[in-house]
């Protein structure tokens, strides 16, 4: 699993959470004190299938995550209760990629990776800036449609962060 692996290969403990829903994503505050943030229903859902109580290590994601691909098999988990929501909400664990997705699953980047040169140095500069800065954590937000790449990106552009360290 991808919690798996960053356990792994990077020393790094992760819990995750994943829903689909629509979020408010922007500024939060007055002129003198604000921040940026994502707030909702989803995004407090999530937060709560991260928390230890739920999660053992997995990812956990909600029914309409789950019915957004046909790529990954999921295994439903007991429903939990979740603050803010009257029924138990029912979970899943994706556990493998149908077969026809395994030549391309997470961690295997393409040996001819073309193009993403621009987005790689953009995520090259935030590392480096963190390293400078001995910044503990940064968010970078990658966004696209389902298919354009994204994964391969990420794993290519942390190879190059590795190297660069």
């Amino acid at each position: 699993s991808i919690c798996q692996s960053l356990q792994d290969e990077l020393g790094i403990k992760v819990a995750a959470g994943a829903t689909f829903e629509k979020a408010y994503c922007g500024v939060v505050g007055g002129i003198n004190r604000h921040e940026f943030a994502v707030l909702g229903p989803a995004v407090n859902l999530a937060a709560r299938l991260m928390s230890p109580k739920h999660n053992a290590d997995v990812i956990l994601v909600d029914k309409n995550v789950r019915l957004l691909t046909s790529q990954i098999f999921f295994r439903p988990l007991p429903a939990v209760k979740a603050k803010g929501y009257s029924d138990p909400v029912p979970i899943f664990q994706p556990m493998r990629i149908s077969t026809e997705q395994q030549a391309s699953k997470w961690g295997h980047a393409k040996k001819k990776f073309v193009g993403r040169s621009s987005e790689i140095k953009q995520i090259l500069h935030v590392a480096q800036e963190m390293t400078l800065t001995n910044t503990t954590s940064e968010f970078l937000f990658v966004t696209a449609s389902s298919g354009t790449g994204k994964s391969s990106l990420m794993v290519q552009a942390t190879e190059s962060v590795r190297a660069m360290v």
